[in-house]
């Protein structure tokens, strides 16, 4: 869905296509291992509640996600096409 809407001015097609897919699941990965790794830490050392531990996680898997993927998935520099 992301090369279709998210980066649709980006495409990957052919072998890219393949290859943006093993690099967006990395990723991706590291940013599900961060996030559940967050939660579980801020929510153990009981510094906040399991909702505020839980939102620490998504906010740092996301911006992660976002950051990573934009960046080694697609290129996707400010200003370069």
């Amino acid at each position: 869905m992301n090369n279709a809407l998210t980066y649709r001015d980006h495409r990957l097609k052919g072998w890219k296509m393949v290859t943006g897919w093993l690099s967006f699941s990395i990723a991706c990965s590291v940013g599900a291992i961060s996030n559940v790794g967050i939660a579980t830490y801020l929510f153990k050392e009981n510094t906040m509640g399991w909702a505020l531990s839980a939102l620490a996680g998504v906010v740092v898997g996301a911006v992660w996600n976002y950051a990573v993927i934009s960046i080694y998935t697609w290129n996707n520099l400010r200003g370069a096409k």
